[in-house]
């Protein structure tokens, strides 16, 4: 039912023409179709009942996100809904119940800043620093970004980790912004020394890095379906065309090669929607963890961007242009796939982990 409703309503408001409407906003961000996606209940689909969401688990949660990568929304699902979702979730704070309550309601996005390095996997070992009431330290690569998102940071306090509700118009923040191939926009984050209340600290210690690791975990298996779900929409997209392009006095589906060559990317797509889905069952039953998000990120990763090679192939010159939606897809693909680790880094982790017996166990 999920699923169908997806489905309904991404086919009337989603895709091509959505994508293209939001591009052309200076912030890539749409606030009407965000507060959609609230009404939907979307957006608090991992959130408690206390905070007004559905709490239907991870399951729903990576259904939406599939449907969402075949209609290639720019909106932030997976940074917001996914990662900043589950942190909402483990935190009890007055701070988190207000911005969950609004997250649920679609009146708010939020995004996690974490990453201090660029290629990075995982949880790095912050210097991002929470001291005597001061944060200090950078951020790259925040991901949904648009001036109102609400942003959480992680950090590391005398205590252990933290998670912090940080106001982006605080003096001492510094923000760079760029815009990704998608159109929408990630930043750079600069604090200097930048006053953090007691209240505003979400999660400490133990808490704060569990709930910090299975954010990752989830945005990272949660991708991985969104790119699927690209994936096959952009396999179905290139399949009808080739049963009206002409070359050569025949349509390119009469050419043996060329099916046989879609036949093999079908089957990629399909081992990439088996391989989130296996992370997915890891991940809620705690064996072999890591290395089965990490080779469900590399598969899917892999067959986004397979696809949109040949997509563009067989699209020919056409498929180059910028009126033509194939373009829409690749770009798409490209910022996707390599957010959250590109299909080489974890390919390298999953062979570490499997070679090492280093398997966590959740």
């Amino acid at each position: 039912m999920l699923r169908d409703s997806a489905q309904g309503y991404l086919g009337d408001a989603g895709g091509a023409p959505h994508a293209r409407r939001v591009r052309a906003l200076s912030d890539g961000f749409d606030p009407a179709t965000w507060a959609s996606f609230g009404e939907l209940g979307w957006t608090g689909v991992l959130l408690p009942e206390r905070l007004g969401g559905s709490e239907l688990g991870l399951e729903p949660a990576l259904t939406l996100a599939e449907e969402l990568g075949r209609s290639i929304a720019p909106e932030p699902f997976v940074a917001s809904s996914v990662i900043a979702g589950t942190l909402l979730s483990a935190a009890t704070t007055d701070a988190a119940t207000e911005l969950g309550i609004a997250l649920a309601q679609g009146r708010r996005s939020v995004t996690l800043a974490w990453q201090e390095n660029r290629g990075s996997l995982g949880l790095p070992p912050f210097v991002t620093c929470l001291q005597n009431g001061m944060l200090s330290g950078t951020k790259v690569h925040v991901p949904g970004w648009h001036p109102g998102v609400a942003l959480l940071v992680a950090a590391v306090s005398a205590t252990g980790p933290v998670v912090v509700l940080v106001d982006p118009t605080a003096a001492g923040v510094t923000i760079t912004a760029s815009r990704l191939t998608d159109a929408t926009l990630a930043a750079d984050i600069v604090f200097d020394r930048v006053a953090i209340a007691d209240d505003a600290v979400l999660l400490r210690g133990a808490a704060a890095e569990a709930a910090l690791q299975l954010a990752l975990a989830r945005g990272t298996v949660a991708l991985s379906a969104q790119l699927e779900g690209l994936a096959g929409a952009l396999w179905q997209m290139t399949a009808s065309y080739m049963k009206d392009r002409l070359q050569f006095g025949s349509r390119l589906s009469d050419f043996q090669a060329l099916r046989h060559q879609m036949v093999d990317l079908s089957a990629g797509i399909e081992l990439a929607a088996a391989s989130w889905r296996a992370a997915a069952t890891a991940l809620d039953s705690g064996v072999g963890v890591d290395l089965a998000i990490h080779a469900a990120k590399a598969r899917c990763s892999q067959a986004a961007q397979d696809m949109s090679r040949w997509a563009i192939q067989y699209h020919g010159a056409f498929g180059y242009t910028d009126e033509a939606d194939v373009g829409l897809f690749v770009h798409a693909a490209l910022a996707w796939s390599t957010w959250l680790g590109n299909p080489a880094a974890h390919r390298r982790a999953a062979l570490v982990a499997y070679r090492s017996g280093n398997v966590r166990h959740g």
